[in-house]
């Protein structure tokens, strides 16, 4: 009897599922007009999967730039009749978090939905075999030839070289009509970026992209969303802004920069964008802040902070389009540590959980919003 020495020895579903035949056309999404990347605010102008401009590597932090070639909120958008949907991709490089799923960190992962149905459904995500950084995998398969609006959402935490999508041989790609509403960006930390969901489509922005039909942008930074005026200025150059969301306690907060620069990230933003609304959200419930009586001192202190300054600018400035939201509320009111990796990260129930509680109220905002913008309109 041969010996067993890996789980794919034992369990076919844990296999990585690379392909690699000739029954496979592949597609260049940068390009090929048929499929359209959204959620990369230059990726129309540069082409690139970059979440960031690329001549803005004077202007920001080198941890800032480098994290700016992650291209988390990355999607490719486009419709097909394929029964087989292949990714082709090539990792800019591999290292291994110690505390969070290799799919959710460089892989993708495909959501479709079929004529006459609402919303999105998940498929399955890229499987692949570590360390490699190159790879095919097979993300979609069925037994239909009926058009499909596909979802794939790009890596969390690692940059890609390229990506091609590969469909089987005489299958028809076409555009997806998208009726983008407009964009809401998302400012934050590693929780804004992805960390830790197991797969991308998982991460908090992208599933309010889907439930809520906004692009969003994700420019969450790993440990350095700290607020600097520069990022700002790099948001008011974002066309088609509907919301600006600020969710960088956890980084801001907790080195102090966040009490010198919330206040002048807000009105350089309010300098082109005078009646958007901007939310603020203090951060959620850390389990290892719990027994730390410094750290729920200062967590409590932030909040106070944000809830003032977002209070003292709608009753003393008049400004009734900005919001607080408290961070506390997200994960719900029951079994909350249960939605963390490592006390501090979130779990896929944490996204999930924080994606429905912030869909309720960020949804009656963008309504209102646009309420008020179509009567301006109309006038």
């Amino acid at each position: 009897m041969a010996k067993i020495t890996k789980i794919e020895d034992v369990d076919k579903y844990m296999k990585a599922s690379n392909e690699n035949n000739d029954s496979i056309t592949y597609y260049n999404p940068k390009s090929d007009n048929n499929f359209k990347v959204l959620g990369l605010a230059f990726f129309e102008k540069e082409h690139e999967y970059f979440r960031l401009p690329i001549k803005c590597k004077d202007k920001v932090s080198e941890a800032v730039y480098w994290l700016a070639s992650q291209p988390t909120g990355g999607q490719i958008h486009f419709k097909t009749n394929a029964k087989k949907i292949v990714v082709k991709i090539k990792n800019k490089g591999d290292y291994t978090m110690c505390h969070m799923a290799k799919t959710g960190q460089q892989g993708v992962d495909l959501y479709y939905r079929l004529k006459g149905q609402k919303g999105y459904t998940f498929y399955t995500c890229s499987k692949f075999n570590v360390p490699d950084i190159e790879f095919e995998s097979t993300i979609f398969e069925c037994d239909d030839e009926d058009i499909k609006d596909i979802i794939i959402n790009l890596p969390l935490y690692e940059g890609i070289e390229y990506i091609l999508i590969g469909v089987n041989k005489n299958a028809i790609i076409y555009p997806n009509k998208y009726k983008n509403n407009g964009r809401v960006v998302v400012y934050g930390t590693s929780i804004t970026q992805g960390g830790c969901a197991s797969r991308p489509g998982m991460s908090y922005t992208n599933i309010l992209s889907r439930k809520l039909k906004y692009e969003f942008i994700n420019l969450g930074f790993s440990g350095s969303g700290l607020g600097e005026n520069e990022l700002a200025q790099i948001i008011n150059t974002i066309p088609h802004v509907k919301m600006l969301i600020l969710d960088y306690d956890a980084n801001g907060g907790a080195t102090g920069d966040m009490y010198n620069n919330l206040e002048p990230f807000i009105d350089t933003f309010r300098s082109k964008h005078k009646k958007t609304p901007i939310i603020v959200i203090s951060k959620v419930p850390f389990s290892v802040d719990e027994l730390n009586n410094e750290a729920t001192a200062k967590r409590i202190r932030l909040f106070q902070f944000q809830r003032d300054v977002v209070r003292e600018r709608r009753m003393v400035r008049q400004d009734k389009n900005i919001y607080f939201i408290d961070g506390n509320t997200l994960l719900g009111d029951k079994d909350i540590y249960e939605c963390l990796v490592d006390g501090i990260h979130l779990t896929d129930l944490g996204f999930y959980r924080m994606a429905n509680n912030l869909y309720k109220e960020l949804k009656g905002i963008l309504k209102s919003n646009e309420k008020c913008n179509n009567k301006h309109k109309k006038r």
